[in-house]
């Protein structure tokens, strides 16, 4: 087969598996929607905890679970999401610019994974929100990606300063990502209260943020309460009673990618112009230097390092946000 009908071959497949994977399919009716909320410990994370809704929550694949550690019956080591103990993980960051110390709230959930036959089908699939807050603690930009680095979207709020926006941003316009509409901007209320937090709905299936609004806890949602554990936990699950393992790989090519998570549709038609034969895999969000693998949210080669979200004032800088 010639090379260049090879190339459009493949780049039709990856046009239909990413345009199934923004389709959305008919919601239930009768009953509300479901919320993961996180429960109220009186702490900054649980303060600004963002509520997540996920499209047609019936299905396993959608519910946000526990990442667990077993053994098989040959005795080898499973690393999977169990849907039915929800956890959120959070963690804390701090960064500074010349206009001031900011400071990250990091919150991450994981599903089973992403079926057939989408373009990021793939088992133990997960996403990050993180919650920006400047030095009077109120939240100036919402950041949602994927927990492979896809779908990155920067959502600023009513706190950000106007000259803190990137050159030419349209306040009337929404985002347009890769298929889904988000906000140009939340706007808090000026008396927001605890109970105002980014509520963020993920469509079926793919779990692509497919909106992001600021609301209450109220009778709009059936309400999951669903704790927040340290990030550091994913390093420490249990595989049996004596015996604890790692989220993540620790040793070796794969170093820093969460086990199991591999995307064979999006290897086939996307690493070999990405130049990242692990490209669509899952990973630890940390210093590169110790995870082994670089947190990059611009697909082209020669932006990973400038795009690498661990070091947020740099990767904000690299995509015109000039906090």
């Amino acid at each position: 087969m010639p090379r260049h009908t090879l190339v459009r071959i493949l780049g039709a497949l990856a046009l239909a598996m990413l345009l199934a994977s923004c389709a959305s399919t008919r919601p239930l009716t009768g009953q509300p929607p479901v919320a993961y909320v996180a429960k109220d410990d009186g702490g900054l994370f649980a303060r600004h905890a963002p509520v997540f809704v996920p499209q047609h929550h019936y299905k396993t694949y959608n519910k946000i679970g526990r990442p667990s550690g077993r053994y098989d019956a040959q005795g080898r080591e499973q690393i999977y999401v169990d849907p039915a103990v929800p956890v959120m993980y959070a963690q804390q960051q701090t960064f500074q610019t010349s206009k001031g110390n900011y400071t990250n709230l990091i919150y991450r959930v994981h599903f089973q994974g992403v079926p057939y036959f989408h373009l990021t089908a793939g088992k133990n699939s997960g996403l990050f929100v993180i919650i920006t807050l400047n030095q009077k603690e109120e939240p100036v930009l919402v950041t949602t990606v994927h927990t492979c680095g896809c779908y990155l979207a920067v959502i600023p709020t009513r706190y950000l300063p106007d000259d803190a926006y990137p050159q030419g941003w349209d306040f009337a316009q929404p985002q347009s990502i890769y298929g889904e509409t988000l906000p140009a901007r939340l706007d808090y209320p000026a008396s927001s209260g605890a109970d105002q937090r980014p509520v963020v709905l993920l469509r079926d299936a793919t779990h692509r943020v497919m909106d992001v609004k600021i609301g209450a806890q109220d009778n709009t949602y059936n309400i999951i309460p669903t704790p927040i554990e340290p990030m550091a936990v994913l390093k420490k699950l249990p595989l049996d009673s004596h015996t604890m393992t790692s989220f993540y790989e620790t040793q070796g090519f794969r170093k820093g990618y969460v086990k199991g998570a591999i995307k064979p549709f999006e290897v086939l038609l996307m690493s070999w112009w990405a130049l990242d034969p692990h490209i669509g895999s899952d990973k630890e969000l940390g210093d590169s230097r110790e995870t082994g693998t670089v947190f990059y949210t611009s697909l082209k080669p020669w932006n990973r390092t400038a795009s690498d979200m661990w070091e947020f004032a740099r990767f904000l800088e690299f995509w015109g946000w000039r906090l």
